[in-house]
C-alpha cells in the first residue's frame, strides 16, 4: 500500500478495543476506493459506507465537538447552515451596471445578478469557507456551475469582489454570474471538503456533510462502527494519520493543502508561494523530513480551531531550541536560544505576509531570522 508513491507498510495500525469512555481506537488501515491505504481525495464507492460525525461522537466525545467549530469543520456547508447568511437576510454589491444581491428566505438564499435590462436568479447550492476571513458561494445556471463574483468579507462586514473574479467588467448578465466551473472542479473541491458528496463521478449535495469531518481523514466509518459494536476491533477499517512518519504525514495533509511539489511546479513569483505552508516550511533550516517534532500536526490540531495567538506556539519552538534562560544545548535541543526575544517566537520568526488581491494575510512558514526591511526570501 502506498501514499503518493511511498510505502506505508510500516505504518499499518495495530487493533485495539475502544472503551465506552471514548478512548482512541487504533485500527487497521482503512482502504480507499482504489484499494490502497486511505487517502482523503479518494472517496468511498458507496454513500452507505459513511457513518456521519454524529455516529463518531457516540464514542469519541471531545474531538468531534472541537472539530465542529474549527475552520476545517466550517469549511463547506449548505446555505441554511451558513452563519454568515443566517445573520444577513439581504446583502448587495454594485459593480458598474450590475447589482448583485444575496437574499435569504427561510433556509434558502438566492443570488441575483441584475442590470437595467433584466436579471438572473439562482439558489445558492454550496457555501465554501468558514467565514473567519471570507466566504464564497456556488450556483448552477443552465446546467453550468458558477462561483459567483462576490464574496462576504468578514472584516468589512459586507460583500466584495470575489478573489477569483475576472477583474474586467462583464458585458452581459450571463458573464456577470461569475467564474464558470466544470463538474470536475466541483468534484475536486468536494473530495476534500465533503467526500460523501462525491460518489464516483456523481455530485450529490443532498449527502453533504457540513465541513471537513472525521471521515475525510480517517475514512468511512460504518464498517468500523459495526465491528466495534460486535466486539471485533481487528479490521475495523479506520485510518489514523497520527501513525504516519513525518514526511508521510506531510504528504497526507498535502493531498488537500497545497503541497511543496505542486507549488514548485507553479514557479511562484514574489510572495505568492506563501499560500503553501509546506512549500515555505521545507525551505526552513529547521526542516527535517525525519523529525516528528516539525510536521503539520506538531503545531496544528486538526480537531480544533486554529490558535491565532502566536505566543501559544512557544513550546513547539522550545522542543528543539534551548531555553531562553541560557540552558545548555544538548542532543534533543540543539538549536540556539534567541538572544533577543523571551517569548512569541513565531511572531518574529514566522512573519505575516499579505498577498496582492487576496483578503488573507498568511503566516510565512519559512522559519528564519526575519530582519526588518529585508526582502522576502524565495
Amino acid at each position: 500500500m502506498r501514499i503518493n508513491g511511498k510505502s506505508v507498510c510500516r505504518v499499518l495500525l495495530m487493533a485495539a478495543v475502544a472503551a465506552a469512555s471514548g478512548a482512541d481506537c487504533l485500527a487497521q488501515t482503512a482502504q480507499s476506493s482504489e484499494g490502497g491505504a486511505w487517502q482523503p481525495t479518494h472517496p468511498a464507492v458507496r454513500i452507505e459506507e459513511y457513518a456521519g460525525p454524529a455516529s463518531c461522537a457516540q464514542c469519541h466525545f471531545a474531538e468531534p465537538e472541537k472539530q465542529r467549530t474549527s475552520e476545517m469543520g466550517l469549511s463547506v456547508a449548505r446555505p441554511a447552515e451558513s452563519r454568515i447568511l443566517s445573520g444577513h437576510p439581504v446583502l448587495r454589491f454594485e459593480r458598474g451596471a450590475y447589482t448583485y444581491t444575496l437574499q435569504r428566505e427561510g433556509g434558502q438564499t438566492t443570488f441575483t445578478a441584475s442590470d437595467a435590462h433584466g436579471k438572473i436568479s439562482e439558489p445558492i447550492f454550496l457555501v465554501v469557507g468558514s467565514g473567519t476571513v471570507f466566504q464564497a458561494y456556488l450556483i448552477q445556471h443552465g446546467g453550468q456551475y458558477y462561483r459567483i463574483p462576490v464574496d462576504y468579507f468578514t472584516a468589512q462586514g459586507k460583500l466584495g469582489l470575489d478573489t477569483e473574479a475576472d477583474p474586467t467588467l462583464p458585458t452581459s448578465l450571463e458573464a456577470a454570474l461569475g467564474k464558470a466551473l466544470s463538474a470536475g472542479d466541483v468534484r475536486g473541491c468536494l473530495r476534500c471538503h465533503s467526500p460523501a458528496s462525491v460518489i464516483g463521478d456523481r455530485i450529490d449535495i443532498s449527502s453533504l456533510t457540513p465541513g471537513i469531518g472525521c471521515e475525510v481523514c480517517h475514512g468511512p466509518g460504518v464498517k468500523h462502527g459495526t465491528a466495534m459494536e460486535a466486539g471485533k476491533p481487528a479490521g475495523t477499517g479506520i485510518f489514523s494519520p497520527a501513525h504516519l512518519l513525518p514526511q508521510e504525514k506531510a504528504e497526507f495533509c498535502n493531498q488537500c493543502h497545497t503541497s511543496a511539489a505542486s507549488m514548485k511546479a507553479q514557479n511562484p513569483q514574489g510572495v505568492h508561494g506563501v499560500v503553501s505552508p509546506a512549500y515555505r516550511l521545507e525551505g526552513s533550516r529547521c526542516w527535517n523530513a525525519a523529525d516528528a517534532r516539525l510536521t503539520c500536526t506538531s503545531c496544528h490540531d486538526p480537531h480544533a480551531p486554529l490558535i491565532r495567538e502566536t505566543a501559544a506556539y512557544d513550546g513547539k519552538c522550545l522542543a528543539c531550541h534551548a531555553q531562553p534562560s541560557g540552558a545548555a544545548a544538548h542532543a534533543d535541543r540543539h538549536g540556539k536560544a534567541c538572544p533577543i526575544g523571551q517569548r512569541d517566537c513565531a511572531g518574529c520568526h514566522m512573519p505575516k505576509v499579505p498577498v496582492p488581491n487576496s483578503p488573507i494575510v498568511y503566516t510565512d512558514h519559512r522559519i528564519r531570522i526575519a530582519q526588518v526591511g529585508a526582502s522576502y526570501p524565495e
